[in-house]
């Protein structure tokens, strides 16, 4: 039986009757794809280590009744260090889960694949600390989905100077007049999400805030996600219980 070689991360495992798994992968190329790993529950199986959430790896699969199992993994990351740390642990989580619960099956993701793996590998070394890598990931991430916010200082009503209220709802910025529902923003917060914004995604992670500038960050990227991406998650809940 022919045999190709993906390589992905590990989105989502789920038992599969009384020794196998079923996994979610986000391959390059393919995007979210289903995986049966038969065994992969024993003990002693080889594919036990390249089936846990968060491997990176090459996986050799095959296809029968369109539908794909993997007989051997070759693991690039397993990303083990993100288990050492509740905080980053927590963070990392919801990232995975943002991406699962979003990614359409079968559609190439190679963008979200990358800022992924990168948000990884910097909660991993301790680049950033877990609540602001988050932070940038939501943004990156709007940013691919083609939602990212109007920062722009002018209101999207009016055409006013808007420097200080932002609406989640329109995703701009609004003046006094029109500020009804929108959300005071500091200098600094604006200035943190233009700088994620305006960066590409190695060089984002690249600056500091204050706990109050990261609260304005936490507040409007949760609202701003559940309107344009409509989702609100467990883990990004749990994230907030450890924040704050």
């Amino acid at each position: 039986m022919a045999t190709e070689v993906i390589r992905g991360i590990v989105l989502k495992e789920m038992p599969k009757g009384e020794t196998s798994k079923q996994i979610i992968v986000l391959a390059k190329e393919k995007g979210k794809i289903w995986i049966t790993a038969k065994g992969a529950r024993k003990q002693k199986s080889k594919l036990l280590a390249g089936t846990q959430l968060f491997c990176y790896g090459d996986f050799q699969v095959y296809e029968s009744k369109k539908y794909y199992y993997v007989d051997q993994i070759d693991i690039i990351e397993s990303f083990f260090d993100l288990r050492l740390d509740i905080d980053r642990l927590s963070q990392a989580m919801y990232m995975i889960d943002l991406v699962e619960k979003t990614a359409f099956m079968g559609m190439e993701q190679d963008n979200i694949l990358q800022l992924l793996l990168k948000t990884l590998q910097i909660l991993c070394k301790g680049k950033c600390i877990p609540e602001l890598a988050s932070r940038v990931f939501e943004m990156k991430f709007l940013q691919i989905a083609g939602v990212m916010p109007n920062l722009t200082q002018q209101c999207c009503v009016c055409g006013k100077e808007a420097k200080q209220y932002f609406d989640a709802i329109s995703g701009a910025m609004v003046c006094n007049e029109h500020k009804r529902g929108g959300r005071l923003l500091s200098p600094a917060a604006i200035c943190a999400m233009n700088f994620v914004f305006s960066n590409d995604i190695k060089n984002a992670f690249q600056f500091s805030v204050s706990k109050q500038v990261m609260k304005e960050l936490y507040k409007i990227l949760e609202e701003y996600i559940a309107i344009h991406i409509n989702m609100q998650l467990q883990t990004r809940d749990f994230n907030k219980k450890i924040q704050f």
